[in-house]
């Protein structure tokens, strides 16, 4: 059946086998810095802090494959969930072949599941050994994904800095690690159900409005499915208007007023969670960075890329037990300005890290004593230097083209072989608005499984109207199916198909 996202879990936190080469990089490594802490600002040219947060993905999934990074480890191999029972047949991690950008399905990233798959020893800790065997993630969950889906992220990562000891704060899903991020704490949540209601938490935007100094939640999903959501607990009161668009971020951006703090977060598609497709969210970050890097900000700017949690996805290394509830997996982040040391930043940090150093930055105090502990990244930087040049991303396009469901709050479905498919098409801005004025035809191309033809009829090209299509097609023989779109005035969009397929198809 087709997946639908839990939009309104979303909305509460702003709101995937062949070998594969290595990519032609190496990554130096860093010099790693000390805890966090809060002895006046200090005098830095940084003055605005952006952080991009995408969806569900560990270090290993997403770099385990880039020389110089901690990745994946020669012959690492889990239980073969594929082998008869009684077998000791093990497999090793998979890579994704060209016709895949994601996975099957949403992978089990609850606090149960993860637990069950870190597979916690007394005396030898998590021994991550437990994802091909628990039920419903299989091979999905041990499959990591060529440099070539996501071009902007790895350039990124390897101009500037990349944390490989980045860990998720709680062993939980989305809407906790979200609010480690925001306040350093889940308040004892570790499920997606947060209640909107209750007295407002303290968060580093309580904090920095209380310093004077500016932000905003950039969301990519309509401000209207918001409404009524834990983000009234998260922003602080008669402050709504913090609240506000991705489109706002590049408004902002162009005439000059751009916050002290932006938190920026995807929209549906763009979250690059699967189902969804890596590629249409690397595409869109390419889209933020680029649009800083041509700004006169950019020699003011520290981005921090982040993804909120693993996803379910598998990582080779052992977290530190710091909490009640966590750490968890190891993430990407990826440190962005021209005033990084640059390589591989090897100190442990999670992304309540990024509080500390705006703390840092800015002579505020810590919200609680977890936040104090944190690494505060300021050992990533060298503010000394000569300052690095804007980057130059390779995939940056003019409009992003969405494949959405039903609509454009719900991800394409998952059809069984021979079904027919509906695939509604959108032109959306940089700000993940439609454009209505996109019009003309949009070239189609899909890549099969290895040795599946090209699906009877499929179209070589849709045409769009007021910035709108749909095509309706049917994929004999199970497989993924990565579909590329090619528009008018150089718009892109990436799309996988998930026909029959389940957690150990390869």
């Amino acid at each position: 059946m087709p997946r639908t996202p839990n939009i309104a879990g979303m909305a509460t936190v702003l709101v995937a086998a062949i070998a594969c080469p290595l990519i032609a990089l190496s990554l130096p490594l860093a010099t790693a810095g000390g805890r966090h802490s809060a002895a006046g600002p200090v005098r830095v040219p940084i003055t605005h802090v952006i952080e991009i947060m995408l969806e569900n993905h560990t270090l290993d999934d997403l770099f385990g494959h880039v020389k110089g990074v901690n990745g994946i480890p020669p012959g690492a191999t889990f239980a073969n969930p594929l082998a008869p029972a009684g077998s000791t047949s093990r497999t090793a991690p998979l890579v994704a072949p060209p016709n895949e950008g994601d996975v099957q399905g949403a992978l089990n990233n609850s606090r149960s599941a993860e637990l069950t798959m870190m597979d916690r020893q007394p005396g030898q800790g998590y021994r991550m050994d437990g994802y091909t065997a628990f039920p419903g993630e299989g091979l999905s969950a041990v499959t990591s994904f060529s440099p070539q889906v996501d071009p902007d992220e790895q350039y990124l990562a390897s101009h500037f800095e990349l944390g490989d000891r980045n860990f998720q704060p709680a062993i939980a899903p989305t809407m906790p690690n979200v609010l480690y991020a925001l306040s350093a704490t889940s308040h004892g949540y570790l499920t997606n159900t947060v209640p909107a209601t209750g007295a407002t938490w303290s968060t580093i935007f309580t904090e920095l409005s209380a310093a004077h100094r500016s932000w905003r939640v950039y969301a990519g999903v309509p401000t209207s499915v918001l409404q009524g959501t834990v983000w009234t607990k998260l922003v602080p009161p008669d402050a709504e208007a913090g609240l506000t668009s991705a489109s706002a971020f590049f408004t902002d951006l162009a005439r000059g007023d751009l916050p002290a703090f932006s938190f920026v977060r995807p929209g549906v598609g763009y979250s690059e969670e699967p189902p969804e497709d890596i590629g249409e969210g690397d595409a869109w970050l390419g889209q933020l960075v680029d649009a800083v890097a041509r700004s006169h900000y950019w020699r003011s700017t520290a981005i921090f890329v982040t993804y909120d949690e693993g996803g379910g996805f598998w990582d080779h290394v052992a977290p530190p037990v710091e909490t009640a509830y966590g750490y968890g997996t190891r993430t990407p982040m990826v440190i962005v300005s021209p005033w990084v040391r640059g390589g591989v930043y090897r100190a442990l940090t999670t992304n309540i890290s990024i509080l500390s150093f705006m703390q840092r930055l800015w002579g505020l105090a810590p919200l609680n004593p977890l936040n104090a502990r944190q690494n505060d990244l300021m050992a990533a930087f060298d503010f000394a230097r000569r300052p690095l040049p804007p980057p130059v991303l390779p995939v940056v396009p003019s409009e992003t083209i969405g494949f959405y469901g039903a609509n454009t709050l719900t991800d394409i479905g998952a059809p069984a072989p021979g079904r027919p498919l509906t695939l509604n098409l959108q032109a959306n801005t940089r700000g993940l608005a439609p454009d209505p004025d996109t019009a003309g035809a949009v070239a189609l191309t899909v890549t099969p499984p290895a040795g599946v033809g090209v699906p009877p009829g499929f179209p070589r090209s849709v045409e769009l109207a007021g910035g709108k299509a749909s095509v309706t097609v049917a994929f004999p023989q199970a497989g993924y199916y990565r579909i590329e779109a090619r528009g008018p005035g150089g718009s892109l969009g990436w799309t996988t198909v998930d026909v029959g397929v389940g957690p150990d198809t390869p």
